[in-house]
């Protein structure tokens, strides 16, 4: 008989947290109702992976990339027209705000403490506009519509970002990852 194991991936900022308040306010207390007994396992403050009784894994899309590498950089390194986007993850104190109709307008509600960059209020205007414009092309009716679309892009990155890699690697070495199964990708690699 064959056994099936499920791993999903879940997009989270390093370091910040902000993911916490879905993962443990939405998430977690869904698995414990469906009695999947959630085992949660972090990294300081910060979720790597929940997993369940039956097998299904969630982990942290960070830790699929190089330490020294973001998303961004990723997707940017493989030349993909799919770009980052960005989202207000300061403004998602509850999951309550999921429901909310718009986006924040205020641009100063789009400045991140996870770039370590200080934008001006006008570079904010931008991101915050880069946003709408993202938000009028997926029809978002509220936040969590963004929030999935902006998820799914990441995903979409990782995954063209990678494909591209493993391209490469067997044009340029000959090796294919799918059929010789005793090689590794250490970056990918927990």
């Amino acid at each position: 008989h064959t056994q099936c194991l499920y791993i999903f991936i879940y997009v989270c900022c390093r370091r910040s947290g902000y993911d916490n308040v879905l993962l443990f306010n939405f998430l977690v207390p869904r698995l414990v109702e469906l009695s999947e007994r959630p085992r949660v396992c972090k990294k300081g403050n910060r979720v790597t992976s929940i997993t369940t009784r039956s097998g299904i894994e969630f982990r942290d899309i960070a830790r699929l990339l190089a330490p020294s590498t973001s998303l961004r950089k990723f997707g940017e390194l493989f030349g993909l027209e799919q770009a980052k986007a960005h989202f207000p993850f300061s403004y998602l104190t509850s999951v309550d705000r999921l429901k909310y109709d718009s986006l924040p307008l205020d641009p100063a509600a789009w400045r991140s403490d996870l770039t370590g960059d200080n934008p001006t209020l006008e570079e904010l205007a931008a991101i915050r506009d880069e946003a709408l414009v993202m938000w009028n092309a997926l029809g978002c009716r509220n936040v969590g519509d963004y929030l999935s679309g902006y998820l799914h892009l990441d995903i979409e990155i990782l995954h063209e970002g990678a494909k591209r890699w493993i391209s490469t690697l067997e044009t340029l070495l000959s090796l294919n990852f799918v059929e010789l199964g005793k090689f590794t990708i250490s970056s990918l690699s927990y």
